[in-house]
């Protein structure tokens, strides 16, 4: 037994020394492999970091792109010597106009009342600046070619060229200039607030009828000083806008000439004293001021203050001239308008009022003396939006805002033998009363549906066959003539639009 023991223990060994043996020449490629894989891992780690080198340097190199409602579109070069923005504005509606269809007073027809597109290009960090912009509405007006073939007119909304001053130093201004250049008076909020995110469905009936406009001039050079702060000289505030301009305002449409060495000008200047502040209370207090100095000259081809209006809101055939001096009544020399404003904005609620005040020197006794003045106030209130009520604004999806507006215009016409021959005689003189009420709903950041009502109320209208008067339904056909529709008779109607709009 002891033999056989000894022999079982000498055989356990040797198989033990056998496994043993496998073990360890089994282990030396295992090593190797694991030594080859780490050799092959680090040179994919290597490759890996060149790569992240590589597409970094690549991304590095390729334009950026960034988007901001009502901003539109921009597209810039890394090292920003070039970029491309492109922006769109909208506006369609449904109008009801009270009075004669026939006569362009429409309801329910869809106007496209803004449709605008707008391209701007941008080289060394924006050194200079070139704006194209194409005017595609038009309802009614004629832009490129009327539906009649008769009225032929540039479609162009804007063609400026702009040296960034401000870029070299910053109290240098922006040089504006071009074949169809912008005053202040469209970026004045107290007139209208926003087309696009403002509840007010146009500009006044004053300014909006006389030469001003939307700040349209057809050539010239206009030198802006943007967004400075007051900081240096102790006002806690900035001066938003100082302009100065000299062109052919309201007239030169697209860099057409004028015929005439008598130049035109303007000033304006925005400033917010307190904006610096913390107290929500004073910071969005604005005072505003513009000025237009226009030397009326009619040898000229064209000339932007050659007459006084008043003009509805309608657009296309149906807008109504409730006081008309006629074409070229002004005479020679220097016609003067002013234009002070006054905006208070704190969240959610913004108050706007201004004034227009307008003279001519007007030589000649027999073109009579002409002088115009009105007053708007309005209101703007955002009601609810989904943070609660008395909140919103027109980058907040589902926010409500409401509006309304009271605006006042006076103009008249005395001495001279021209005064007792305008507006076909009935009347030299009038009061123009607007009352405006306002509700949107923004479905989108900077697009919103809403609805507009617009209250006349006039003191005198030509009261002919297919004029005024009877175009608004205030004097029956029957009646034309047999004296129940008095000369210059007054009166009031409404006017409703149903409106979309929307700023990319």
């Amino acid at each position: 037994m002891r033999h056989v023991s000894r022999l079982f223990l000498l055989a356990g060994a040797a198989l033990m020394v056998a496994v043993l043996g496998r073990a360890v020449f089994a282990q030396e490629p295992i090593d190797a492999r694991i030594n080859a894989l780490e050799l092959e891992l680090s040179q994919l780690k290597v490759q890996q970091l060149q790569l992240k080198k590589e597409s970094t340097a690549a991304a590095a190199a390729m334009p950026s792109f960034s988007y901001r409602p009502g901003n539109g579109l921009l597209i810039e070069a890394p090292d920003q010597s070039w970029s491309f923005r492109t922006s769109l504005e909208a506006q369609l509606r449904y109008v009801f106009l009270s009075g004669r269809d026939q006569r362009g007073r429409s309801q329910g027809e869809l106007e496209g009342r803004r449709f605008r597109q707008f391209f701007f290009y941008c080289l060394n960090n924006c050194l200079w600046e070139f704006e194209a912009a194409l005017d595609l509405d038009g309802w009614g007006g004629g832009n490129a070619k009327d539906a009649f073939g008769t009225t032929v007119n540039s479609i162009l909304q804007r063609g400026a060229v702009y040296l960034h001053g401000e870029t070299i130093h910053p109290w240098l201004p922006t040089a504006q200039f071009g074949m169809h250049v912008q005053n202040a008076p469209s970026g004045s909020l107290a007139r209208q607030g926003s087309t696009t995110v403002g509840a007010q469905a146009e500009y006044d009936l004053h300014t909006g009828s006389n030469g001003f406009n939307t700040g349209r001039a057809g050539s010239g050079i206009v030198l802006n000083w943007d967004d400075r702060p007051l900081s240096s000289i102790g006002i806690p505030g900035r001066i938003g806008r100082f302009q100065v301009g000299m062109s052919a305002i309201a007239e030169g449409e697209d860099g057409r000439q004028s015929f005439t060495d008598r130049k035109d000008f303007n000033l304006y200047g925005s400033i917010q004293p307190f904006s610096q502040l913390r107290e929500q209370w004073l910071r969005g207090l604005i005072f505003e001021y513009g000025s237009w100095f226009c030397n009326a000259d009619n040898r000229a081809r064209e000339n932007g203050c050659n007459r006084y209006r008043v003009q509805d809101n309608a657009r296309g055939g149906g807008r109504k001239s409730l006081f008309d001096t006629g074409n070229r009544s002004i005479g020679d020399g220097l016609h003067v308008a002013h234009g002070p404003g006054v905006v208070y904005s704190v969240d959610p609620y913004t108050f706007r009022a201004m004034g227009s005040f307008q003279t001519s020197e007007d030589r000649g006794a027999r073109t009579g003396k002409k002088r115009a003045h009105s007053f708007l106030i309005g209101h703007d209130l955002f009601l609810w939006s989904p943070k609660g009520f008395l909140t919103g604004s027109a980058t907040t999806a589902n926010s409500i805002l409401v509006g309304t507006h009271f605006e006042r215009v006076d103009m008249s016409c005395t001495i001279g033998s021209r005064c007792s021959s305008i507006n076909s005689g009935d009347f030299h003189r009038i009061s123009v009363l607007l009352r405006e009420w306002d509700l949107w709903y923004f479905i989108a950041p900077r697009m919103s549906v809403g609805v507009s009502v617009l209250w006349y109320d006039s003191s005198n209208l030509r009261n002919g066959r297919n004029q005024e008067a009877h175009d608004l339904g205030l004097c029956k056909t029957s009646d034309l003539g047999t004296g129940r529709c008095r000369n210059g008779i007054g009166g009031d109607w409404v006017d409703v639009f149903l409106g979309w709009r929307y700023a990319f």
